[in-house]
């Protein structure tokens, strides 16, 4: 029987839960929960997906369904869009620790200010690599796979049918490691820049005692770091889009989604 309005009524159970799983993903995905976007503009982007949505779902809910039901399955289903958008957080991740790994041995981590983005206190240089992170991640696509990711999930979790199980739980503890190696692989060259410039100061104290090394080497150090930084977030884009595309695929595997229906622009 075609879809018409006179459903509406019997449909609003499935809209709820239908909010509650995009919703989950709107508490704890990065841009869509940051608190740059506005919320009534997060509230219109999950009621337009979700009165998209129910025309297609409303065969799958219960026919049973119930006010009461959709109240305490509703924290299922927020789980499962919680945890893609915690699992993308976490993938996000690597910016910052590339960004306090820099921070640290270049000596300008003290320089702390705020990040609107995340709501927290983080240096310069750790917002440079995130904010650049992120759009590599926009360019790519990342916030339309995500928002199709947690639809896709109704394909293998039927509404009310959320189960945690061990696939769930791996999957943050293998994107925390591929975003501290991202985090890694972005600030090598800083830190080898940063270790040979010790290095060769070093064999300067020793030629030149009267040179006031600390003063000299400050100044260097900063310049040298963020000048190596930048030629290496300017070269590391494939690096990046790799990485973040190697993640999402990882994400949809560990819900038994399909990573080859992935689709990204870069």
């Amino acid at each position: 029987m075609p879809w018409s309005l006179l459903q509406l009524p019997l449909a609003l159970p499935v809209l709820a839960l239908v909010l509650f799983r995009l919703g989950g993903l709107m508490l704890t995905a990065p841009i869509f929960a940051s608190t740059l976007v506005p919320r009534r503009m997060r509230a219109a982007l999950v009621l337009t997906l979700g009165a998209m949505m129910v025309p297609v779902l409303h065969r799958q809910a219960p026919t049973d369904l119930t006010w009461s039901a959709v109240v305490l399955g509703g924290v299922g289903e927020m789980m499962v869009g919680a945890i893609i958008g915690l699992a993308i957080a976490t993938l996000l991740s690597g910016a910052e620790v590339a960004g306090v790994m820099v921070g640290q041995q270049a000596g300008i981590a003290l320089s702390e200010v705020f990040d609107p983005t995340f709501a927290e206190q983080s240096t310069v240089v750790t917002q440079i690599y995130a904010i650049v992170l992120m759009l590599v991640f926009l360019v790519l696509g990342g916030h339309r796979a995500a928002v199709a990711a947690v639809l896709d999930t109704y394909e293998v979790i039927p509404m009310l049918s959320f189960r945690l199980e061990e696939p769930m739980v791996v999957l943050l503890l293998e994107l925390l490691t591929a975003a501290f190696g991202l985090g890694v692989r972005l600030a090598g060259p800083v830190l080898i820049t940063l270790f040979l410039t010790e290095l060769a100061f070093a064999f300067l104290s020793r030629t030149l005692p009267q040179l006031n090394v600390l003063s000299v080497g400050f100044t260097v150090r900063v310049m040298l770091a963020v000048a190596t930084a930048g030629i290496t977030l300017a070269l590391a884009g494939d690096v990046m889009a790799e990485s973040l595309r190697e993640g999402l695929a990882t994400i949809r595997a560990a819900f038994g989604l399909d990573p080859a229906r992935l689709r990204l622009t870069y």
